[in-house]
Protein backbone atom coordinates (compact mmCIF):
# COMPACT_ATOMS: atom_id res chain seq x y z
CA UNK A 1 0.00 0.00 0.00
CA UNK A 2 2.97 2.47 1.37
CA UNK A 3 4.51 4.62 -1.94
CA UNK A 4 8.37 4.10 -0.09
CA UNK A 5 8.30 0.18 0.67
CA UNK A 6 6.64 -1.32 -2.35
CA UNK A 7 9.04 -2.84 -4.15
CA UNK A 8 11.89 -1.28 -2.13
CA UNK A 9 14.01 -4.10 -1.37
CA UNK A 10 14.24 -5.18 -5.33
CA UNK A 11 14.68 -1.48 -6.26
CA UNK A 12 17.65 -1.12 -3.92
CA UNK A 13 19.16 -4.59 -5.19
CA UNK A 14 18.82 -3.33 -8.82
CA UNK A 15 20.56 -0.03 -8.19
CA UNK A 16 23.54 -1.87 -6.22
CA UNK A 17 23.64 -4.41 -8.75
CA UNK A 18 24.88 -1.10 -11.02
CA UNK A 19 27.19 -0.47 -8.92
CA UNK A 20 28.69 -3.75 -7.95
CA UNK A 21 28.72 -5.76 -11.41
CA UNK A 22 33.00 -6.17 -11.83
CA UNK A 23 34.35 -7.49 -15.16
CA UNK A 24 36.22 -10.40 -13.13
CA UNK A 25 34.22 -12.37 -10.85
CA UNK A 26 35.30 -11.89 -7.20
CA UNK A 27 35.11 -15.48 -5.26
CA UNK A 28 31.80 -16.00 -3.41
CA UNK A 29 31.61 -15.20 -0.19
CA UNK A 30 30.91 -18.43 2.07
CA UNK A 31 29.14 -18.76 5.42
CA UNK A 32 30.90 -20.66 8.39
CA UNK A 33 29.28 -22.25 10.65
CA UNK A 34 29.90 -19.33 13.16
CA UNK A 35 28.75 -16.72 11.18
CA UNK A 36 25.37 -17.85 9.27
CA UNK A 37 23.82 -15.64 11.90
CA UNK A 38 24.98 -11.90 12.10
CA UNK A 39 22.70 -11.11 14.68
CA UNK A 40 19.97 -12.23 16.90
CA UNK A 41 16.64 -9.49 17.20
CA UNK A 42 14.34 -10.21 19.94
CA UNK A 43 15.35 -14.19 19.92
CA UNK A 44 14.97 -13.54 15.94
CA UNK A 45 18.01 -15.06 14.25
CA UNK A 46 19.07 -12.90 10.96
CA UNK A 47 21.04 -14.72 8.33
CA UNK A 48 24.06 -12.98 7.16
CA UNK A 49 22.77 -12.42 3.84
CA UNK A 50 20.06 -9.96 4.84
CA UNK A 51 22.74 -8.27 7.07
CA UNK A 52 24.93 -7.83 4.10
CA UNK A 53 22.20 -6.91 1.63
CA UNK A 54 21.50 -3.92 4.59
CA UNK A 55 25.24 -3.02 4.54
CA UNK A 56 25.26 -2.66 1.12
CA UNK A 57 22.28 -0.47 1.11
CA UNK A 58 24.19 1.35 3.65
CA UNK A 59 27.27 1.73 1.34
CA UNK A 60 25.23 3.55 -1.07
CA UNK A 61 23.09 5.43 0.94
CA UNK A 62 26.51 6.81 1.92
CA UNK A 63 27.76 7.49 -1.16
CA UNK A 64 24.75 9.40 -1.92
CA UNK A 65 24.98 11.34 1.15
CA UNK A 66 28.48 12.00 0.43
CA UNK A 67 27.54 13.10 -3.19
CA UNK A 68 24.55 15.27 -2.06
CA UNK A 69 27.38 16.80 0.74
CA UNK A 70 29.97 17.76 -2.16
CA UNK A 71 28.48 17.36 -5.40
CA UNK A 72 30.84 15.02 -6.96
CA UNK A 73 30.76 11.24 -6.89
CA UNK A 74 33.15 9.52 -4.03
CA UNK A 75 35.33 7.11 -5.02
CA UNK A 76 35.59 3.81 -2.29
CA UNK A 77 38.25 5.26 -0.77
CA UNK A 78 36.25 8.47 -0.53
CA UNK A 79 33.79 6.71 1.80
CA UNK A 80 36.05 4.56 3.77
CA UNK A 81 37.58 7.52 4.58
CA UNK A 82 35.09 9.70 5.86
CA UNK A 83 33.12 10.49 8.83
CA UNK A 84 29.37 10.95 8.83
CA UNK A 85 27.27 11.99 12.17
CA UNK A 86 30.38 11.51 14.19
CA UNK A 87 31.09 7.63 13.47
CA UNK A 88 33.60 6.06 10.69
CA UNK A 89 32.29 4.91 7.33
CA UNK A 90 32.57 1.61 8.87
CA UNK A 91 31.00 2.14 11.57
CA UNK A 92 28.04 4.19 10.54
CA UNK A 93 27.16 1.27 7.38
CA UNK A 94 27.24 -1.70 10.22
CA UNK A 95 25.02 0.59 12.29
CA UNK A 96 22.76 1.32 9.79
CA UNK A 97 22.52 -2.68 8.48
CA UNK A 98 22.14 -3.31 12.54
CA UNK A 99 18.83 -1.03 12.74
CA UNK A 100 17.47 -1.89 9.11
CA UNK A 101 17.73 -5.78 10.46
CA UNK A 102 15.59 -4.89 13.67
CA UNK A 103 13.25 -3.32 11.60
CA UNK A 104 13.34 -6.26 9.02
CA UNK A 105 12.11 -8.27 12.45
CA UNK A 106 10.04 -6.07 13.52
CA UNK A 107 7.90 -6.17 9.97
CA UNK A 108 7.98 -9.82 10.93
CA UNK A 109 7.13 -10.23 14.75
CA UNK A 110 4.36 -8.14 13.68
CA UNK A 111 3.06 -9.98 10.34
CA UNK A 112 2.84 -12.83 12.75
CA UNK A 113 0.93 -10.76 15.13
CA UNK A 114 -1.76 -9.70 13.23
CA UNK A 115 -2.12 -13.40 11.84
CA UNK A 116 -1.27 -11.70 8.32
CA UNK A 117 -0.40 -14.09 4.91
CA UNK A 118 0.84 -13.26 1.48
CA UNK A 119 -1.64 -13.40 -1.07
CA UNK A 120 -1.28 -15.22 -3.68
CA UNK A 121 -0.88 -11.69 -6.13
CA UNK A 122 1.86 -10.88 -3.64
CA UNK A 123 3.60 -14.18 -3.77
CA UNK A 124 3.59 -14.00 -7.57
CA UNK A 125 4.87 -10.52 -7.81
CA UNK A 126 7.97 -11.70 -5.37
CA UNK A 127 8.51 -14.42 -7.81
CA UNK A 128 8.55 -12.35 -10.18
CA UNK A 129 11.59 -10.01 -8.56
CA UNK A 130 13.54 -13.44 -8.00
CA UNK A 131 13.39 -14.12 -11.67
CA UNK A 132 14.50 -10.56 -12.69
CA UNK A 133 17.20 -10.71 -10.10
CA UNK A 134 18.69 -14.56 -11.22
CA UNK A 135 20.70 -13.02 -14.20
CA UNK A 136 23.17 -10.45 -11.33
CA UNK A 137 25.74 -12.09 -9.86
CA UNK A 138 26.46 -8.88 -7.85
CA UNK A 139 24.54 -9.83 -4.91
CA UNK A 140 25.72 -13.15 -4.41
CA UNK A 141 29.48 -12.86 -5.03
CA UNK A 142 29.00 -10.82 -1.51
CA UNK A 143 26.71 -13.78 0.07
CA UNK A 144 23.24 -12.66 -0.22
CA UNK A 145 21.85 -15.22 -2.15
CA UNK A 146 18.25 -16.15 -3.25
CA UNK A 147 17.04 -17.10 -0.38
CA UNK A 148 18.29 -14.34 1.41
CA UNK A 149 16.62 -11.71 -1.52
CA UNK A 150 13.35 -13.65 -1.45
CA UNK A 151 13.16 -12.58 2.64
CA UNK A 152 14.09 -8.94 1.71
CA UNK A 153 11.57 -8.94 -1.00
CA UNK A 154 8.96 -10.68 1.31
CA UNK A 155 9.53 -8.12 4.44
CA UNK A 156 7.94 -5.44 2.37
CA UNK A 157 5.18 -6.86 1.29
CA UNK A 158 4.46 -8.33 5.23
CA UNK A 159 5.36 -4.22 6.09
CA UNK A 160 2.74 -3.44 3.84
CA UNK A 161 0.39 -5.68 5.19
CA UNK A 162 0.70 -4.56 8.73
CA UNK A 163 0.65 -1.24 7.15
CA UNK A 164 -2.95 -1.60 5.83
CA UNK A 165 -4.07 -3.78 8.91
CA UNK A 166 -3.57 -0.99 11.11
CA UNK A 167 -3.68 1.93 8.65
CA UNK A 168 -6.56 0.99 6.05
CA UNK A 169 -9.45 2.35 5.15
CA UNK A 170 -11.74 1.68 8.96
CA UNK A 171 -9.00 -0.10 10.70
CA UNK A 172 -7.82 0.67 14.25
CA UNK A 173 -5.49 3.55 13.70
CA UNK A 174 -6.86 4.97 10.45
CA UNK A 175 -9.83 6.58 9.18
CA UNK A 176 -13.47 5.62 7.21
CA UNK A 177 -13.69 6.36 3.63
CA UNK A 178 -15.86 9.72 4.03
CA UNK A 179 -12.75 10.95 6.83
CA UNK A 180 -10.53 10.36 3.96
CA UNK A 181 -12.68 12.32 1.43
CA UNK A 182 -12.92 15.36 3.42
CA UNK A 183 -9.03 14.97 3.87
CA UNK A 184 -8.58 14.73 0.00
CA UNK A 185 -10.90 17.58 -0.88
CA UNK A 186 -9.22 20.01 2.19
CA UNK A 187 -5.66 19.75 0.58
CA UNK A 188 -6.58 19.35 -3.30
CA UNK A 189 -8.88 21.00 -5.95
CA UNK A 190 -8.96 21.47 -9.76
CA UNK A 191 -7.97 24.27 -11.98
CA UNK A 192 -8.20 25.36 -15.76
CA UNK A 193 -6.10 28.16 -16.38
CA UNK A 194 -3.93 29.25 -19.38
CA UNK A 195 -1.04 32.02 -19.06
CA UNK A 196 -0.79 35.44 -21.48
CA UNK A 197 2.57 36.66 -21.56
CA UNK A 198 3.68 40.55 -22.05
CA UNK A 199 6.89 39.75 -23.63
CA UNK A 200 7.21 39.84 -27.06
CA UNK A 201 9.30 36.50 -29.18
CA UNK A 202 12.67 37.78 -28.01
CA UNK A 203 11.86 38.28 -24.54
CA UNK A 204 11.12 41.69 -24.60
CA UNK A 205 8.67 43.85 -22.75
CA UNK A 206 5.45 44.76 -25.46
CA UNK A 207 4.59 48.42 -26.00
CA UNK A 208 1.64 50.75 -25.21
CA UNK A 209 -0.19 49.82 -27.74
CA UNK A 210 0.17 46.12 -27.54
CA UNK A 211 -0.06 45.60 -23.50
CA UNK A 212 -3.57 47.52 -23.90
CA UNK A 213 -4.44 45.23 -26.49
CA UNK A 214 -3.88 42.08 -23.72
CA UNK A 215 -5.40 43.85 -20.79
CA UNK A 216 -8.71 44.64 -23.34
CA UNK A 217 -8.49 40.80 -24.50
CA UNK A 218 -7.76 39.33 -20.86
CA UNK A 219 -10.97 41.46 -19.74
CA UNK A 220 -12.91 40.14 -22.30
CA UNK A 221 -12.40 36.70 -22.12
CA UNK A 222 -13.32 36.81 -18.53
CA UNK A 223 -16.37 38.26 -19.05
CA UNK A 224 -16.71 35.95 -22.08
CA UNK A 225 -16.52 33.10 -19.54
CA UNK A 226 -18.82 34.41 -16.57
CA UNK A 227 -21.36 34.84 -19.11
CA UNK A 228 -22.09 31.54 -19.55
CA UNK A 229 -25.06 30.26 -18.40
CA UNK A 230 -23.26 26.50 -16.46
CA UNK A 231 -20.90 25.81 -14.96
CA UNK A 232 -19.92 23.14 -17.70
CA UNK A 233 -20.23 25.75 -20.31
CA UNK A 234 -18.02 27.88 -18.31
CA UNK A 235 -15.28 25.21 -18.26
CA UNK A 236 -15.40 24.64 -22.10
CA UNK A 237 -15.38 28.22 -22.85
CA UNK A 238 -12.14 29.14 -21.54
CA UNK A 239 -10.81 25.97 -23.52
CA UNK A 240 -12.38 28.06 -26.58
CA UNK A 241 -10.79 31.42 -24.88
CA UNK A 242 -7.45 29.83 -24.79
CA UNK A 243 -7.56 28.35 -28.64
CA UNK A 244 -8.21 32.02 -29.69
CA UNK A 245 -5.46 33.59 -27.83
CA UNK A 246 -2.77 31.07 -29.10
CA UNK A 247 -4.29 31.43 -32.87
CA UNK A 248 -3.82 35.17 -32.15
CA UNK A 249 0.00 34.50 -30.51
CA UNK A 250 0.09 32.76 -33.75
CA UNK A 251 -0.68 35.24 -36.04
CA UNK A 252 1.15 37.86 -34.77
CA UNK A 253 4.57 35.55 -34.37
CA UNK A 254 4.50 35.08 -37.98
CA UNK A 255 3.85 38.49 -38.95
CA UNK A 256 6.33 39.77 -36.75
CA UNK A 257 8.80 37.10 -38.75
CA UNK A 258 7.43 38.36 -41.98
CA UNK A 259 8.40 42.21 -41.32
CA UNK A 260 11.44 40.90 -39.43
CA UNK A 261 12.51 39.50 -42.59
CA UNK A 262 11.57 42.16 -45.31
CA UNK A 263 14.04 44.62 -43.40
CA UNK A 264 16.48 42.20 -43.65
CA UNK A 265 15.58 41.77 -47.33
CA UNK A 266 14.46 38.33 -47.52
CA UNK A 267 12.35 36.69 -49.39
CA UNK A 268 9.05 36.05 -47.12
CA UNK A 269 7.38 32.76 -47.59
CA UNK A 270 3.51 32.94 -46.98
CA UNK A 271 1.84 29.79 -45.06
CA UNK A 272 -1.27 28.82 -47.45
CA UNK A 273 -4.16 26.81 -45.64
CA UNK A 274 -5.86 24.67 -47.81
CA UNK A 275 -9.12 22.84 -47.10
CA UNK A 276 -10.55 19.24 -47.42
CA UNK A 277 -13.61 17.80 -47.70
CA UNK A 278 -14.61 14.47 -47.66
CA UNK A 279 -17.12 12.10 -49.25
CA UNK A 280 -20.49 12.35 -47.43
CA UNK A 281 -20.79 8.71 -47.84
CA UNK A 282 -17.36 8.41 -46.35
CA UNK A 283 -17.47 6.44 -43.00
CA UNK A 284 -15.36 8.67 -40.32
CA UNK A 285 -14.55 7.76 -36.59
CA UNK A 286 -15.63 9.91 -33.82
CA UNK A 287 -12.84 10.08 -30.91
CA UNK A 288 -14.01 10.65 -27.13
CA UNK A 289 -12.20 13.28 -26.13
CA UNK A 290 -11.18 13.52 -22.33
CA UNK A 291 -13.33 16.13 -20.70
CA UNK A 292 -11.01 17.20 -18.04
CA UNK A 293 -7.65 16.99 -20.71
CA UNK A 294 -7.30 20.47 -19.96
CA UNK A 295 -7.54 20.65 -16.13
CA UNK A 296 -5.12 20.43 -13.45
CA UNK A 297 -5.34 19.40 -9.88
CA UNK A 298 -3.56 21.42 -7.20
CA UNK A 299 -2.38 20.41 -3.78
CA UNK A 300 -2.61 22.70 -1.00
CA UNK A 301 0.89 24.82 -0.09
CA UNK A 302 2.13 23.29 3.62
CA UNK A 303 4.76 24.31 6.54
CA UNK A 304 7.11 21.83 6.52
CA UNK A 305 9.41 20.83 9.45
CA UNK A 306 12.87 20.63 9.48
CA UNK A 307 13.89 16.44 10.76
CA UNK A 308 15.78 16.86 14.31
CA UNK A 309 17.79 13.70 13.21
CA UNK A 310 18.76 15.65 9.93
CA UNK A 311 22.56 15.53 9.28
CA UNK A 312 23.47 18.96 10.31
CA UNK A 313 26.84 18.28 7.61
CA UNK A 314 24.40 17.97 4.83
CA UNK A 315 24.40 21.43 2.65
CA UNK A 316 22.04 24.00 1.93
CA UNK A 317 20.66 24.59 -1.30
CA UNK A 318 22.18 28.06 -2.63
CA UNK A 319 18.57 29.32 -4.23
CA UNK A 320 18.74 32.37 -6.96
CA UNK A 321 17.00 35.53 -6.63
CA UNK A 322 15.24 34.01 -9.95
CA UNK A 323 14.69 31.16 -8.36
CA UNK A 324 13.47 32.80 -5.06
CA UNK A 325 10.89 35.23 -6.93
CA UNK A 326 9.38 32.24 -8.94
CA UNK A 327 8.73 29.88 -5.65
CA UNK A 328 7.24 32.75 -4.35
CA UNK A 329 5.34 33.40 -6.78
CA UNK A 330 3.80 29.66 -7.00
CA UNK A 331 3.07 29.65 -3.74
CA UNK A 332 0.81 33.32 -3.87
CA UNK A 333 -1.01 31.66 -6.65
CA UNK A 334 -1.36 28.38 -4.64
CA UNK A 335 -3.01 30.34 -1.54
CA UNK A 336 -4.63 32.68 -3.36
CA UNK A 337 -6.11 29.60 -5.60
CA UNK A 338 -7.48 28.12 -2.27
CA UNK A 339 -8.23 31.16 0.29
CA UNK A 340 -9.82 33.83 -2.35
CA UNK A 341 -10.90 31.90 -5.64
CA UNK A 342 -14.28 31.11 -6.08
CA UNK A 343 -15.90 28.17 -7.83
CA UNK A 344 -16.35 28.91 -10.91
CA UNK A 345 -15.67 32.53 -11.31
CA UNK A 346 -13.25 32.72 -14.37
CA UNK A 347 -10.45 35.67 -12.59
CA UNK A 348 -6.83 37.56 -13.82
CA UNK A 349 -4.62 36.92 -11.98
CA UNK A 350 -1.55 38.49 -12.46
CA UNK A 351 1.60 35.54 -11.37
CA UNK A 352 4.18 37.89 -12.06
CA UNK A 353 5.47 40.93 -13.76
CA UNK A 354 5.57 39.88 -17.02
CA UNK A 355 2.35 36.87 -17.15
CA UNK A 356 -0.92 37.03 -16.28
CA UNK A 357 -3.09 34.24 -15.66
CA UNK A 358 -7.17 33.52 -16.88
CA UNK A 359 -8.02 31.03 -14.25
CA UNK A 360 -11.35 29.30 -13.14
CA UNK A 361 -11.50 26.68 -10.17
CA UNK A 362 -13.93 23.65 -10.08
CA UNK A 363 -15.19 21.52 -7.52
CA UNK A 364 -12.91 19.06 -7.10
CA UNK A 365 -15.66 16.47 -5.55
CA UNK A 366 -17.53 16.27 -9.45
CA UNK A 367 -13.99 14.02 -9.77
CA UNK A 368 -14.00 12.17 -6.96
CA UNK A 369 -15.42 9.09 -8.61
CA UNK A 370 -14.22 5.10 -9.27
CA UNK A 371 -12.89 5.64 -12.80
CA UNK A 372 -11.15 8.98 -11.81
CA UNK A 373 -9.99 11.06 -8.86
CA UNK A 374 -11.24 7.80 -6.87
CA UNK A 375 -9.97 5.32 -7.98
CA UNK A 376 -8.15 2.27 -5.72
CA UNK A 377 -4.77 3.37 -6.60
CA UNK A 378 -5.44 7.18 -5.47
CA UNK A 379 -7.12 5.78 -2.53
CA UNK A 380 -4.44 3.60 -1.56
CA UNK A 381 -1.90 6.23 -2.21
CA UNK A 382 -3.48 8.73 0.18
CA UNK A 383 -3.96 6.49 2.94
CA UNK A 384 0.12 6.37 2.49
CA UNK A 385 0.34 9.89 2.29
CA UNK A 386 -1.43 10.85 5.03
CA UNK A 387 -0.42 7.32 7.93
CA UNK A 388 2.72 6.04 6.59
CA UNK A 389 4.66 8.25 8.87
CA UNK A 390 2.82 7.24 11.48
CA UNK A 391 3.00 3.82 10.81
CA UNK A 392 7.44 4.31 10.93
CA UNK A 393 7.05 5.72 14.21
CA UNK A 394 5.02 2.48 15.59
CA UNK A 395 7.41 0.71 13.65
CA UNK A 396 10.15 2.53 15.31
CA UNK A 397 8.95 2.15 18.81
CA UNK A 398 8.09 -1.21 18.29
CA UNK A 399 11.72 -2.30 17.11
CA UNK A 400 13.42 -0.21 19.31
CA UNK A 401 11.95 -2.21 22.09
CA UNK A 402 13.73 -5.22 20.69
CA UNK A 403 17.48 -6.44 22.26
CA UNK A 404 20.19 -6.69 20.30
CA UNK A 405 22.90 -9.67 20.17
CA UNK A 406 25.84 -9.12 17.30
CA UNK A 407 27.75 -11.86 16.36
CA UNK A 408 30.82 -10.33 16.54
CA UNK A 409 32.76 -13.11 14.42
CA UNK A 410 30.14 -12.19 10.98
CA UNK A 411 30.50 -8.65 12.01
CA UNK A 412 34.02 -8.59 11.69
CA UNK A 413 33.96 -11.13 8.52
CA UNK A 414 31.68 -9.24 6.97
CA UNK A 415 32.95 -5.79 7.74
CA UNK A 416 31.42 -3.16 4.83
CA UNK A 417 34.69 -2.69 3.36
CA UNK A 418 35.39 -6.20 2.93
CA UNK A 419 32.60 -6.32 0.17
CA UNK A 420 32.71 -6.12 -3.04
CA UNK A 421 30.99 -2.33 -3.12
CA UNK A 422 32.61 -1.20 -6.75
CA UNK A 423 33.20 -1.88 -10.26
CA UNK A 424 36.49 -3.23 -11.05
CA UNK A 425 38.29 -2.97 -14.14
CA UNK A 426 40.25 -5.38 -16.27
Amino acid sequence: MNKFNKFAAAAAAFALAAATTSCGAPEAITFGKGSQTALTVDGYDVPAGVFIYNEMYAYNTAKYELYAKNGTMPTLDDVKNATIKSMDASEWIQDQATEACRNYVANEKEFEKIGGELSAEDKAKVKDILASSASDTSLSENGVGEESIRKIVENSYKADAVFEHYYGLGAEKGCSEDELKEYYQDKTTRVKYFAISFLDENGEKYGADETRKLNNMIDDYVKEINAEATNEKKLKKIDECEEEYNEYVEKRTQEAAEKAAKEAGQTVSTTTTTTTTTDKNETTTTTTTDPYANEVTITKYTTTTVDPEADSETTTTTTTPEQAAAQKAQKDYNEYVFNDLDYYKAVKYQYDDDTVYIVIRADIKERMTEDDLWSKENIDSLISERYYSDFQDMMKKIAEGYSIKKNNSAYKRYSPFSLELETKTN
